[in-house]
């Protein structure tokens, strides 16, 4: 996986590309301000392990199944997500949201 630095100048212009940017290639961004690093911009997976709080899209499980849940599983592409009610559910890592 490849990194790199941008301003926060620059990102404040460039956001949605440098978003895209860390989307599609897995690149980590550094945000720096007077060349000190101050944030980063990681791509979702990275932030998703196994013990996540998460919310699952109410279209991908039967409308009495609970919406949220922990990450169980965890691969590339996908998470398993055990739901409060027991249910377990596979869905893409970015069809999933990680809980506040």
């Amino acid at each position: 996986m490849s990194s790199k630095k941008v301003g926060i100048e620059e990102a404040r212009k460039t956001l949605g590309d440098l978003a895209n940017e860390v989307r599609y290639t897995g690149t980590t961004i550094t945000l720096t301000r007077h060349g000190k690093p101050i944030a980063c911009l990681v791509p979702v997976e990275d932030t998703m392990t196994i013990g996540t709080r998460v919310t699952v899209p109410d279209y991908s499980v039967p409308e009495d199944w609970v919406l949220a849940g922990e990450i169980v599983e965890k691969n590339d592409e996908t998470v398993v997500v055990e739901l409060d009610d027991g249910h377990r559910q596979e869905l893409p890592t970015n069809e999933i949201a990680k809980e506040d």
